[in-house]
């Protein structure tokens, strides 16, 4: 009986899972076939499945050579890797600071920092705007960066981690001679690096989507990031062929996709860890 039962949970899991890829799968076998045949299979089973025949790198070609939209990509992935690694120290430090230290209005700054949490950012993008212009830092990099470098969520989620961090691992590292500093960097971060790994992927999953902001910050082409630019293609061009289409949004989803299949496991145990789960 439990071997019945679970083979009819798998079974279910696997025909929900399917649901959820199928649209995933066209998109991806659409990108490699001429506007005609995509029209001809959309009700067919060969939707789904590839016919070699009719397989063509065209829409690719002119994507990534016509468009050059491999600056794009680079782009997205500097602004994302950059984001990542400062924003991980940063928010880190802060959440650290926010779970082990005492100091005054502590209380406070936390309660700040979950109202601001509620806020959507629609509500806060123009007078963001303002301030950066203000500084002179719209169409630079450092302008697009540096607001969402910081972030309030991802500080609460260290915040969060931190606080059951057991407190013996520090004590130790003191002993050791270590200073708080570098018990941190020596014994904190690659103790919790179930939990680095997965603020990293949502924080690079939120800066490679990033629409938004870069449209408003960037009017520079040779800064857009790949979001942008491909609306830019898109936009300028009267015939929108929908091979070409499904080649863009395939170029944007894999490298999120790969992501996750490659850290998959981190992320569900620093969900875990965090409470978020």
């Amino acid at each position: 009986m439990k071997i019945v039962k679970k083979t009819l949970f798998y079974i279910l899991a696997s025909l929900v899972a399917l649901q959820f890829l199928l649209p995933l799968i066209w998109m991806i076998l659409s990108s490699f076939k001429i506007d005609e045949v995509i029209y001809k299979d959309i009700d067919t089973i060969f939707a789904f499945v590839p016919r070699f025949s009719d397989l063509s790198f065209d829409s690719y070609v002119e994507l990534l050579g016509f468009y050059n939209i491999f600056k794009n990509v680079g782009n997205s992935l500097i602004y994302a890797s950059v984001t990542v690694v400062v924003g991980l120290t940063i928010n880190s430090l802060a959440g650290y600071a926010l779970a082990r230290f005492k100091f005054p209005f502590k209380d406070w700054i936390l309660i700040f920092i979950i109202a601001l949490m509620i806020v959507p950012i629609e509500a806060t993008i123009l007078p963001l705007f303002l301030v950066v212009n203000e500084m002179g830092l719209i169409n630079t990099i450092p302008g697009y960066l540096l607001p969402f470098i910081i972030n309030v969520m991802n500080i609460f989620l260290f915040r969060q981690h931190f606080i059951s961090f057991p407190g013996e691992l520090i004590e130790s590292g003191k002993i050791d001679g270590l200073s708080e500093v570098g018990c941190f960097f020596r014994i904190v971060m690659p103790s919790s690096l179930n939990m680095y790994i997965t603020v990293g992927i949502l924080t690079f999953l939120a800066s490679w989507n990033d629409f938004l902001w870069p449209v408003m910050a960037l009017s520079n082409a040779d800064l857009m990031p790949i979001q942008v630019a491909l609306n830019a293609v898109f936009a300028d061009t009267y015939n929108i062929f929908t091979s070409h289409m499904m080649a863009a949004l395939t170029i944007v989803t894999i490298p999120i996709v790969i992501l996750y299949i490659i850290f998959q496991k981190y992320i569900v145990e620093g969900s875990m860890q965090s409470g978020i789960k």
